[in-house]
């Protein structure tokens, strides 16, 4: 007992003891007479200026506490501080010291004021002087003590670890760089070194006429100090974004984070990303963390709901002509890069029904070269168009002489466009004429675009060639090497008139050059040729064929005697379209015209030849035509006769008033073909007096100078006779 009674008596004199020391600590020992010394060990130590301007205290138990108050730390000698803290406060437990245990229980740092800056020579004002850095580490320094054999340090553990109140500026002239970090709130608790600590961030981050953020982010890490691993698993992110979109863009991510400081290199498993309503998750592998990092990984999304999109960006959804479309999109794909380049692949991206697949990829940041190989299955873009207006397509003020034209080719994007890549679809519906088997190969350099491969089955016929813009410039230059084969015309000519004025199958050859930002420049700048090929064609309410016997009806009304019969032979013309069986044109662009020297084209038996010009820029044509009757063909008067027809007009009006006869000139042709038939008709009557069946002049002329070279042989051959008698005797 007397034993058990000496020890309790030696605890209890050593925890007076300890008490004795702590009382003496708080109030006999001051620490602001260390002030100086401290400040001292930190210069010598690194390099940096520290100063204590506030009162430095202490606590006692059960908490061995210190306090400081206005701390700074500069890195000159003239007191210009990178750094200040308001308060530090720092409490230790007392009891554990005497098991060799440090357990902190608490510190907190309030009022953090950082200001790091670099001048436009990219000198910093956090870097120490290069003679402290040189006396931190001359040979004179007291070296390193050998902690081989020495005791493992204390083991760390903080129940609290707080910073309120931070506020960190980083400016950098060279660059133009102005970055703003608010921490209102930094909370880790139970840090230790190989248990899983818990975190929380309320911040802010704003970058000077630019993106402000803030964000909050909570979880848990476990650090592996000794094998240099760390993990946050699983962690908490919501990022609320103002000035990037006209209502502020917050997003919310649960993810795992892994960083292994040894094989350098980190993971993300995104489990849930979410932002305006969509919901993504993916992964991403980052190697090579602390030099050059590339990473790679997958993203993929839900379906998003479109129009909850568009409304939580606060916009108006487009119009658009079907309820179906702009309803649902989705995306998954793959990604590797680095700091040069990156590559999308297995991109698969849906928008309602229609699917996009390929890939996509930036070879060069620095010069943003785009490249891209994408194929399209489906769409209908008539569904994503608004529903026409004709009425007020119909009322549409037209711009006067004086209004300043339209740029219709964007140069300066074109300039600063680097792209190469190609794009297939298999079915494209526009303007409800279907595209099919499309493809496009584009190249973009240095100003000039160029769709090297440009294919397509349309109007049920084929489109191939080649089309380029040359933008450097600013009259942009466009050339055309275009064919196409088999197409069906009709759609086409309605695009221009309420009706369709020309239908058929088309073969068209066409290389152009232009020059111009406005289409009426390009449209008066074009040249080129044009081979032009029609087979089955209808001109439709224009029926040249019926103009022509319609004229002539009336006129051969007054000559009768030359066409006895044209009632039967030349009937009039029921049908309100002309018939092309056959059409081969060669045309020339020049000066906004479409200039057609030369053609002909067949209708039923008669043929027609033409010729004229079409003028682009005003919608205008003026045509003469030549039109060869078949019904009149047998008629000597008038067989091979080229019957003039002139029209004019614009495509917008209506065929009936465009084409009219030239009744003058036709009747010069009967005129003279009725003079021609009454000289035959005094032929006739005269070879029947001697006695020829002759029905014309040239046919009497001949008849008489037969008659005549059969007398004069008679003649010859009696003469004959009688001279052969003669010489006999």
């Amino acid at each position: 007992m007397r034993m058990l009674k000496w020890i309790g008596l030696s605890l209890a004199g050593l925890l007076l003891l300890v008490l004795a020391v702590l009382v003496l600590i708080r109030f006999i020992i001051d620490p602001n007479d260390y002030k100086d010394q401290i400040s001292a060990l930190v210069k010598d130590a690194s390099g940096y200026q520290l100063v204590l301007g506030g009162d430095l205290s202490w606590s006692f138990y059960p908490i061995l506490g210190f306090e400081s108050n206005n701390v700074s730390l500069s890195a000159v000698d003239d007191g210009s501080p990178f750094l200040s803290v308001a308060n530090l406060a720092l409490g230790i437990e007392v009891l554990p010291l005497f098991s060799g245990q440090l357990n902190v229980d608490q510190l907190q740092i309030q009022g953090v004021d950082a200001r790091f800056k670099v001048d436009n020579n990219g000198n910093s004002n956090w870097e120490v002087a290069s003679e402290s850095a040189e006396s931190a580490e001359s040979p004179s320094a007291t070296p390193p003590s050998d902690t081989s054999d020495s005791k493992e340090l204390p083991q760390l553990s903080i129940p609290l670890v707080r910073v309120l109140d931070a506020n960190i500026r980083y400016q950098d002239q060279s660059a133009d760089t102005d970055l703003s970090v608010k921490v209102d709130k930094l909370e880790l608790t139970n840090v230790q070194l190989q248990e899983p600590v818990s975190f929380l961030l309320e911040a802010g981050l704003a970058q000077a006429d630019g993106v402000d953020l803030e964000l909050q982010l909570k979880g848990e890490m476990l650090p592996d100090v000794e094998n240099q691993v760390f993990q946050a698993s699983p962690f908490q992110l919501q990022v609320t974004a103002r000035n990037i979109m006209p209502v502020p863009l917050t997003l919310e991510l649960q993810a795992e984070l892994g960083i292994d400081l040894v094989k350098d290199q980190a993971s993300l498993t995104i489990q849930q990303l979410q932002a305006l309503g969509a919901s993504m998750k993916g992964q991403v592998l980052v190697y090579n963390l602390t030099a050059e990092p590339d990473y790679r990984g997958t993203l993929s999304s839900l379906p998003i709901k479109l129009p909850a999109l568009f409304k939580a960006l606060a916009l108006d959804m487009p119009e658009t002509s079907s309820a179906d479309a702009l309803q649902s999109a989705a995306f998954e794909l793959a990604f590797a890069g680095d700091t040069r380049q990156v590559q999308l692949s297995d991109l698969i991206v849906t928008l309602d029904q229609s699917t996009l697949t390929g890939r996509v990829g930036v070879a060069d940041f620095s010069r943003q070269a785009l490249t891209f190989d994408l194929s399209l299955d489906a769409i209908n873009l008539d569904d994503y168009l608004p529903e026409p207006d004709d009425a007020a397509a119909a009322t549409k003020p037209s711009t006067g002489p004086s209004a300043e034209p339209e740029a219709l080719i964007p140069v300066e994007v074109i300039r600063d466009l680097n792209l190469q890549g190609q794009l297939r679809a298999g079915q494209i519906v526009l303007q409800q004429e279907t595209i099919s088997n499309l493809l496009l190969s584009v190249e973009a350099r240095d100003g000039v675009l160029k769709f090297d491969k440009l294919s397509a089955n349309l109007l049920e016929g084929t489109l191939d060639g080649q089309f380029s813009v040359d933008a450097r410039n600013d009259q942009p230059t466009l050339t055309s090497d275009i064919e196409v084969t088999g197409i069906e015309l009709a759609p086409i000519s309605a695009r221009f008139m309420q009706d369709s004025l020309l239908s058929g199958k088309a073969s068209l050859v066409m290389d152009s050059t232009a020059q111009g930002n406005a289409v009426d420049e390009l449209l008066q700048s074009a040249l080129g040729q044009m081979n032009l090929k029609l087979d089955d064609g209808v001109l439709h309410g224009l029926n040249l064929n019926a103009i022509v016997v319609d004229a002539l009806r009336d006129q051969l009304a007054t000559v009768e005697s030359l066409y006895p019969s044209y009632q039967e032979k030349l009937p009039r013309q029921l049908r309100k379209d002309t018939e092309i069986s056959k059409l081969i044109a060669n045309a020339k662009l020049e000066n906004g015209h479409l200039i057609m020297p030369q053609f002909e084209f067949f209708t039923g038996d008669s043929g027609i030849d033409a010729s004229g010009k079409i003028d682009l820029i005003n919608h205008g044509f003026d045509y003469q035509f030549g039109v060869v009757l078949s019904a009149v063909e047998r008629n000597k008067y008038l067989k091979g006769t080229r019957w003039p027809v002139h029209c004019e007009g614009q495509l917008a009006g209506a065929p009936a008033d465009w084409c009219r006869p030239d009744t003058s000139a036709m009747g010069s042709i009967l005129r003279k073909a009725t003079t021609k038939a009454i000289k035959d008709k005094g032929a006739a009557e005269l070879g029947d007096k001697m006695g020829l069946e002759a029905e014309d002049r040239e046919q009497l002329k001949d008849e008489v100078q037969d008659k005549l070279d059969a007398e004069e042989e008679r003649a010859k051959r009696k003469l004959q006779d009688k001279l052969d008698k003669w010489l006999k005797r």
